[in-house]
């Protein structure tokens, strides 16, 4: 007899469940750069939001791909397992099709919640805690939204600057090489068939518009006259006057803004 009746509904309330949490995140990231705010405050309620978030994502998934899988029935009444339950069996070669590489690394990183969570709900806030983790977690969490749900993050949440922004400057720079390789892989396989270009910022090929989908910075652009292809420059450098020119990758030379 399978587990649930409907499990596209199921998946569906969790991600609704999900989605509230990845919102609230967003929230305490928005305010957590703000003048004398508190930020061992927002910190904390981001770590158990994101996994809070994460939780319901990673049941959402096993449910699409495995809805009778046994981790759902405990003693004959529907049990919904906790994230270091459910990234084991997402994580296990059998599903068709195989989690990518994307999906690998961010279950990797998901894990990594795990003690922080439970160090945040039943213990002392942990000395010196580094919310990087939980900031690389969420833009993973984003991008994986938006490949399964659609929804992109401005969608969740609107602001001038994306919420994004907001997320990434939380990321400690020891950690900034690794998040830009983790969000590379994301932008990777969201444009399997598109050219993506070089970031003069984080210099990540995470580029397939005007805006950096690995660090977010907002990205003017000029024709290379040789290849007709884009070069990038960030738009604040030039509108501030520093930049008059930018280095193309096609030709090798500089182009006049």
């Amino acid at each position: 007899m399978p587990i649930f009746a409907d499990p596209a509904a199921v998946a569906h309330e969790l991600w609704l469940n999900g989605r509230d949490s990845l919102v609230h995140a967003l929230d305490h990231f928005s305010e957590r750069n703000r003048e004398r705010s508190d930020r061992q405050h927002h910190d904390k309620w981001i770590a158990l939001s994101v996994h809070h978030a994460a939780e319901c994502i990673a049941n959402m998934r096993l449910v699409t791909l495995a809805p009778n899988d046994p981790i759902f029935n405990r003693r004959g009444t529907v049990h919904f397992p906790s994230l270091s339950h459910s990234l084991p069996v997402l994580r296990a070669p059998v599903f068709s099709p195989q989690p990518t590489r994307a999906e690998q690394k961010l279950f990797d990183l998901l894990a990594n919640l795990i003690p922080i969570r439970n160090a945040f709900m039943h213990r002392m806030i942990p000395a010196g805690w580094d919310v990087s983790p939980a900031a690389m977690c969420t833009i993973g969490l984003l991008k994986y939204a938006e490949r399964l749900q659609g929804e992109a993050a401005s969608d969740l949440v609107w602001q001038n600057l994306p919420i994004e922004r907001d997320v990434m400057e939380a990321v400690h720079y020891r950690h900034v090489v690794a998040y830009c390789d983790f969000a590379g892989l994301f932008v990777a396989e969201k444009y399997p068939n598109k050219t993506l270009y070089r970031c003069p910022s984080c210099e990540v090929y995470a580029v397939a518009n005007d805006v950096c989908e690995a660090c977010y910075e907002d990205l003017g652009s000029v024709s290379c006259p040789a290849f007709d292809e884009p070069a990038y420059y960030m738009k604040w450098q030039a509108q501030a006057g520093h930049i008059s020119h930018v280095d193309c990758d096609h030709c090798n030379s500089s182009h006049p803004i």
